[in-house]
């Protein structure tokens, strides 16, 4: 009998391995609340893991496009309406001491989809950048 060839990416395979909400809770809790579960898989939906955005400055243009590995948003309510809470996962092989910087990029275009997005929907100016940044019930608190 012939043996199959296999020919994995290992990125591939751990993006679908993470990508079952069970396993992702389990990590996060794991991590950052000692195995205490605190954050439950039926309160996880994925996000677009895709980044891009253009960078513009005077005569200069450039398109950057990036995809993170896994990202899910924790959607609860709370005593002031509804918490959000983002989780991404980026896998690494090995060390790479740029990944903070890599990872400030991801969310650089994240932060710069919304913002264009808001921009178009808020025509009155509220403080410098023409939106209001906070949302109300923080407003409501100060």
């Amino acid at each position: 009998m012939r043996e199959k060839k296999r020919v994995l990416k290992p990125d591939t395979v751990l993006k679908n391995y993470w990508n079952d909400n069970e396993r992702f809770a389990d990590f996060f809790n794991a991590v950052l609340f000692h195995g205490e579960q605190r954050i439950f898989p039926e309160e996880l939906e994925e996000l677009d893991t895709e980044e891009s955005t253009v960078l513009e400055h005077r005569e200069y243009a450039e398109s950057i496009a990036a995809s993170r590995d896994s990202v899910k948003v924790r959607k609860k309510s709370s005593a002031l309406g509804v918490e959000f809470v983002i989780l991404g996962m980026e896998n690494q092989g090995h060390i790479h001491y740029a990944m903070p910087m890599r990872v400030m990029g991801y969310d650089y275009g994240f932060y710069k989809k919304q913002y264009d997005s808001n921009a178009k929907r808020y025509k009155t100016a509220e403080g410098l950048s023409g939106m209001n940044i906070y949302p109300k019930c923080v407003r409501q608190i100060n």
